[in-house]
């Protein structure tokens, strides 16, 4: 009569030796776990050695108090490796909700532009005056717009009252025409690329009758590779601006609402022209 065939049960049963000689031996050919070999190496020898009477009772009391202070040894630092991985997922966790510290997506200032904006097609800027980031972004504006790039900018109309909101919100405007000079500074500094550029109607300003809530520059907002840098204004203080990023392939919802966010500034801004004779219409075109 011919036996059965074996059950699951019995050739996980049959196979449970192999396999633990086979973690054995990549366990030591790869270093792993030792203390805990030589513990057990220990222990066998010393409980043979305690079945025979080979060796006085008091060495082998010794041993084996040695034998559980490596083993509590072990589980020690077990327990600290294990608490550091729940640390981590913890981390991971949080980061994954979003409830991450503030020093880890605010930033003072976005001090690396000129890279980001050197093979950028799309450019657009947002800001009260935006002085000191055109002055220094100069020549890659140049560049990009003689690559046949574009670039819009958006800054506070002087025929408003919005240069006199930013000297209310401002702690270092001095004096009522504090951003009228700064906002004059930036519309000559545009001229001179608008004058160089290939395509006159590539350099576009629009003026906005109101101080935006925050500054923003954006980078290819239409590709995947976008991203979109935010400036939060503040208001009445000396400290920096906080900053922080969002980007296309990563932020989703958040990308999208700062991208049309600077569609409906657009929108509700005054075309301005740059250069002599050609119409503001034509160089705001989109």
């Amino acid at each position: 009569m011919p036996f059965p065939p074996p059950t699951v049960d019995e050739q996980v049963t049959s196979r449970e030796p192999l396999m633990a000689f086979r973690l054995l031996k990549d366990d030591l050919r790869q270093a792993r776990n030792l203390d805990l070999y030589i513990v057990v190496a220990i222990a066998v020898v010393v409980a043979v050695l305690g079945v025979f009477n080979v060796v006085d009772p008091r060495i082998l009391a010794a041993a084996t108090l040695a034998v559980l202070a490596v083993m509590a040894t072990s589980m020690l630092a077990s327990r600290h490796q294990i608490d550091s991985v729940r640390m981590m997922l913890d981390r991971m966790a949080a980061t994954e909700a979003g409830n991450v510290p503030a020093e880890r997506f605010l930033t003072q200032r976005h001090t690396d532009l000129d890279n980001e904006l050197a093979t950028a097609s799309d450019i657009a800027l947002v800001g009260v005056t935006l002085t000191r980031t055109v002055r220094d972004l100069l020549p890659v504006l140049d560049r990009r717009l003689q690559a046949g790039g574009r670039v819009r900018v958006l800054l506070i109309d002087l025929e408003s009252q919005a240069h006199q909101e930013a000297v209310a919100r401002s702690k270092k405007a001095d004096a009522p025409d504090f951003y009228r000079h700064r906002v004059s500074s930036t519309v000559d500094l545009l001229r001179v690329l608008a004058s160089t550029a290939a395509d006159v109607s590539a350099l576009q300003l629009r003026v906005l009758p109101f101080v935006p809530t925050f500054g923003l520059c954006l980078i290819d907002p239409g590709e995947r590779h976008g991203r979109i840098h935010v400036e939060v204004y503040q208001h009445r203080t000396l400290e920096p601006n906080p900053s922080f990023s969002v980007r296309a392939n990563r932020d989703g919802h958040w990308y999208d609402l700062f991208r049309s966010q600077f569609e409906t500034l657009w929108d509700s801004a005054r075309p301005l022209a740059l250069v002599t004779g050609v119409p503001a219409a034509e160089g705001a075109e989109e």
